[in-house]
């Protein structure tokens, strides 16, 4: 016994939509009648039942690919959670491990740095040292011997050699000083031709050890 069904309640009955009645009757997989204008479903009652089945049939391969796919996401899902509680731990033990590193070489740093300091120390004291051996008294240039003081006088760039001195700004600045010296009728100077001399027998720190800019 056949009856007749209206698309949206045949779609309705087989749980699919109106758009997929429309395409199996188009493809004649579907029987349908046209009465008074409308497009009715011709279904069986018996194969209705059947084609139930036959979907039923269909759709339970499908339903137990579902359950396995779910089965296999919650294990998925289960190992990340175990992986991610590995990788904390491992990462605790990192920053554990960097933490440890890094306070070595903090200590490595403090030692070397005293070390520095302690070298840059010894070399400032070895400098003052040295300044303070540089700074003492200048001893005359000359021993005085049995000649007349007059008869012992060096030029201008023997006494530049002599006391080591080199830049040239510098030996402007004792030119102009010797110069002033001389003009204060300084005995230990004296010029013939434009030219300084100096004696031998005389100490010239307090023109050497002016405040020099150069």
């Amino acid at each position: 016994m056949s009856k007749l069904l209206k698309p949206i309640e045949y779609a309705t009955s087989q749980g699919i939509s109106r758009q997929a009645v429309y395409a199996k009757i188009k493809k004649g997989t579907l029987e349908s009648k046209t009465v008074d204008g409308k497009m009715y479903i011709v279904v069986d009652e018996i194969d209705n039942k059947n084609d139930k089945n036959i979907e039923e049939e269909e759709i339970a391969p499908h339903l137990v690919d579902v359950k396995e796919l779910l089965n296999s996401k919650e294990q998925t899902i289960s190992i990340l959670k175990e992986s991610i509680s590995d990788l904390k731990h491992t990462n605790t033990e990192i920053n554990t491990t960097l933490r440890g590193e890094i306070e070595l070489l903090k200590q490595v740093f403090t030692e070397m740095r005293n070390l520095y300091v302690k070298q840059v120390d010894y070399m400032v004291i070895d400098k003052k040292k040295e300044l303070e051996n540089q700074s003492a008294p200048i001893e005359a240039i000359s021993v005085k011997d049995s000649e007349s003081e007059e008869d012992c006088w060096i030029t201008l760039d023997e006494f530049f050699i002599r006391c080591e001195i080199t830049k040239e700004k510098h030996k402007r600045k004792v030119i102009k000083r010797l110069r002033k010296a001389f003009m204060k009728n300084d005995k230990r100077i004296k010029m013939e031709n434009d030219e300084i001399y100096l004696s031998c027998y005389h100490f010239y720190e307090d023109i050497l050890k002016k405040k020099q800019s150069y």
